[in-house]
């Protein structure tokens, strides 16, 4: 099946939207976990929930998470996202648009721990035992994902003088980080 889609490296997600879903899967199967997206104009979107699949471009096969959204709310069948842009590089050409996929991505995404020990200078900790005791918190980590909250926060001024500052566009994330 072929799906029509735009390519949009500042979405940090790939949207799809309820009815191409439908032809690909299950609508019962998708995951309950909603995302409330945000676009240009603070447009906000909630997505309806997600699905991994896999698919071919360029008789490559790729894997990405498929966030729906209803019908009436994307204007192409799908929207491909930065995600995309771990797996392949995009070139513009005069015949079109043609995805490189990345070769040994793996191991471009493999990180030697044994580089970052040389690198590591303890030298002005003058104590001994807590040099060691650094030493091997610093080699024992692992870091671990964390859970996110709904948490708001409000600022309250001192004055009612607004404080303005022109908008840019972010992506999703950088967006949920400034939050």
């Amino acid at each position: 099946m072929k799906i029509t889609a735009l390519i949009d490296s500042g979405s940090t997600v790939s949207l799809l939207r309820e009815n191409t879903s439908r032809r690909i899967m299950d609508p019962t199967k998708l995951s309950k976990n909603k995302m409330l997206l945000t676009g240009i104009g603070e447009a906000q979107v909630t997505t309806i929930g997600s699905f991994e699949h896999k698919f071919k471009i360029d008789d490559e096969n790729y894997s990405l998470t498929w966030h729906v959204v209803s019908t009436d709310k994307l204007k192409f069948e799908a929207v491909i996202g930065s995600d995309l842009l771990e797996q392949a590089s995009i070139s513009f050409t005069k015949e079109g648009v043609k995805f490189n996929k990345y070769e040994n991505h793996a191991q471009l995404m493999q990180i030697s721990a044994e580089n970052l020990q040389e690198e590591l200078n303890l030298r002005h900790v003058e104590n001994r035992q807590i040099k060691k005791e650094l030493e091997k918190l610093i080699q024992d980590y692992k870091p671990e994902k964390t859970a996110s909250t709904d948490v708001t926060m409000r600022i309250i001024l001192k004055d009612e003088e607004p404080v303005c500052q022109h908008p840019r566009r972010l992506t999703f994330t950088e967006r949920q980080e400034v939050n």
